[in-house]
């Protein structure tokens, strides 16, 4: 009897192990396109780094992230009409746009760069990147690769940024952006070792700013013949405004004066 005791205790472990072994595994959490995001943007706002960007409007713009804390942001054929080459820059000093080796302070160090001379290309690495990690930002986002696609809630009529495409490998480097705000920045080659800060490429002088419109045109200057000369006027020309009594008209009153009477001049 103690020996079948024994027997159905083992017999009951046995089966507790066999339903034990059945149970299914639970899967691996597979993280959202936006938890994939938001970790490869924390990484990138930890980065430091030199790096050159193809621009879809043409040239190269050139991104300095200093070790400091510091940035300058290089942005060719700006202001003026597309005629001069800008950098807009944060240092301790506050904003400063520099171009020609002249810069020129746009606003203090809490300040904000103003619209009118908001070039946009900066934006994406200083102002868009730290949104990114907002969990609820209005944006829904699909991932392809290392891409990340930013649509638009239906329901959200301003956006804090454009919609558009982020590309970031795993390490947090930016490969490109697109955005209907300024086009799109590609990635040029590796990003090159970051500065210690910031330097402005110029004297601060006490200047205005450029902004992105052309100069206008300068107003022509008469020349000598366009002046009207009086002594071309005929000097026998009617005159503009007539006499009210010329002189060769007989009045129509008779001269109250009487003549010389004929006897007087006889003596």
């Amino acid at each position: 009897m103690a020996a079948l005791t024994v027997a159905g205790l083992m017999g009951l472990a046995g089966c507790g192990t066999a339903t034990a072994e059945d149970e299914p595994e639970e899967a691996p959490r597979r993280h959202s396109a936006q938890a994939t995001l938001i970790g490869r943007v924390t990484r990138a706002l930890d980065a430091s780094f030199t790096a050159e960007y193809e621009w879809s409007e043409g040239g190269t713009v050139t991104v300095w992230a200093a070790e400091d804390g510091t940035w300058r942001v290089d942005v060719p054929h700006w202001a003026l009409g597309g005629t001069v080459d800008v950098s807009v820059a944060w240092t301790t000093g506050g904003f400063f746009q520099c171009a020609s080796g002249r810069c020129v302070k746009i606003a203090g160090i809490t300040g904000e760069i103003p619209r009118e001379l908001d070039p946009h290309v900066q934006r994406p690495f200083i102002e868009w990147l730290p949104q990114l990690l907002d969990r609820h930002i209005p944006f829904s986002v699909s991932q392809e690769g290392d891409c990340f696609t930013l649509t638009p809630n239906t329901v959200v009529v301003d956006t804090p940024m454009p919609a558009g495409e982020w590309c970031l490998d795993q390490a947090g480097t930016i490969l490109s952006v697109e955005s209907g705000d300024f086009g799109t920045l590609k990635l040029a080659g590796e990003p090159a070792a970051a500065a210690a800060t910031v330097e402005l490429p110029g004297e601060v002088a006490d200047a205005e700013p450029l902004g992105a419109k052309a100069p206008p045109a300068p107003t022509p200057t008469p020349g000598p013949s366009a002046t009207p000369d009086s002594s071309a006027t005929p000097s026998g020309a009617p005159s503009a405004t007539p006499s009210p009594s010329p002189s060769g008209t007989p009045s129509g009153t008779p001269s109250e004066t009487p003549s010389a009477s004929p006897a007087q001049g006889t003596g």
